[in-house]
């Protein structure tokens, strides 16, 4: 019997290995693009090699590699109207090559807006004391307010509730912002803000990025009651002066003494005051603490010392002694809280630059760009 034997063959498996590609974030070629772009570079089906990044005066950028060389991330701002160029390669398992090719270039601004904020770094100052974000010029865009805002963090211990609202202050529109109750005392505020390369609108953009970090001292608030012609001082809740005064004459609506919550903006140990509609010039006022840009102050004047607690009779200004006038300069600080009451007008924007605890806290909140009633506050 014949037998038969059937003989099979196996086929080989071709491996393909794909090719390396690579994936850039913004695209390559992107051009008038902010310095804080996230830039990323992206292989698949390979690794990075000799990525560089490197502005046309030769200098490379930072940039960092990931450890499986998978991704490569900017590491630093671009510079304003600067064009960059980007060059690498991505490698397949097999060793064959991408490359990687192309160019950035930067928005090229109308200005750039420099920007500063108070209180200072290191300073001490009293519990009344907002940030205050003074820009160079007047932002209107509210996308450009918007993104000024997301750009900036308070951060403080303890931990303070509070909030930005745009203010017009005396040299324009700014970004302040305050704790909804005065702060506590012994805080510690740290504020950054990252304004480079941030888009305020209208082709302007920020200048630098600034930080500030102090502290509150202790909680000091100045009672003024208009009725009893009194100056108080009250530290840590305790009365630690009580002075007689004399406020702005009551008949005489251009001399009252507006009511209102101001706060200690600086102290001069002599000012000369001038009143051109009331017929005084350059009139020598020592120990002066101002708390509006108003004209609005706490100084000496014994010219009406007689009256001082009995009646009100200047042009708007506390007067006190000279002795209590020292005193009081003495002690107090920037952002203490001075707290008129009784008076028949109340403080309004017109009546000092910073008269952000006027304004009630709900309606405050409603003053930041990133509030969902901005649109509709006035």
């Amino acid at each position: 019997m014949l037998s038969s034997t059937t003989t099979s063959t196996t086929t080989p498996t071709t491996v393909i290995i794909p090719a390396a590609t690579i994936a850039v974030s913004p695209r390559l070629g992107s051009r008038g693009i902010s310095p804080r772009t996230a830039i990323t570079i992206q292989a698949d089906h390979g690794t990075l090699a000799d990525v560089v990044m490197r502005g046309t005066d030769g200098t490379v950028v930072k940039g960092s590699l990931s450890t499986d060389r998978r991704t490569w991330r900017l590491g630093e701002p671009l510079g304003y109207d600067a064009t960059y160029d980007v060059t690498g390669k991505a490698v397949a398992a097999n060793g064959k090559i991408t490359a990687l090719k192309g160019s950035y270039s930067t928005v090229s601004p109308d200005n750039v807006i420099s920007a500063s904020i108070s209180p200072g770094d290191g300073d001490t100052v009293g519990i009344g004391a907002p940030i205050l974000i003074s820009l160079g010029t007047d932002i209107v865009d509210t996308v450009g307010r918007q993104n000024i805002e997301k750009a900036i963090t308070v951060t403080t211990v303890p931990k303070t509730e509070g909030s930005f609202a745009w203010i017009q202050h005396d040299d324009g529109w700014g970004l302040d912002w305050r704790p909804k109750s005065y702060w506590a005392p012994g805080t510690k505020v740290t504020v950054k803000a990252d304004l480079y390369g941030v888009s305020y609108g209208g082709n302007l953009w920020g200048k630098e990025d600034l930080t500030s970090s102090f502290t509150i001292g202790r909680a000091e608030i100045t009672k003024g009651d208009i009725s009893t012609h009194r100056l108080k001082v009250y530290r840590d809740g305790k009365l630690v002066f009580d002075f007689p005064t004399s406020f702005g004459l009551e008949s005489d609506p251009g001399r009252v003494t507006r009511g209102g919550t101001y706060i200690v903006m600086g102290k001069e140990y002599l000012h000369l005051m001038s009143n051109p509609a009331y017929h005084y010039f350059n009139f020598k006022a020592y120990y002066a603490v101002r708390i509006s840009n108003n004209g609005t102050f706490i100084h000496a004047n014994d010219g009406t010392a007689d009256i001082q607690g009995y009646e009100n009779v200047t042009h708007g200004c506390a007067n006190l002694t000279m002795t209590n006038a020292k005193a009081f300069y003495d002690q107090t600080l920037y952002g203490d809280p001075v707290e008129i009451t009784n008076s028949s007008i109340p403080m309004s924007q017109s009546d000092g630059d910073i008269y952000d605890w006027s304004i009630p806290w709900s309606k405050w909140q409603t003053l930041s760009a990133l509030s969902e009633s901005y649109a509709y506050a006035s």
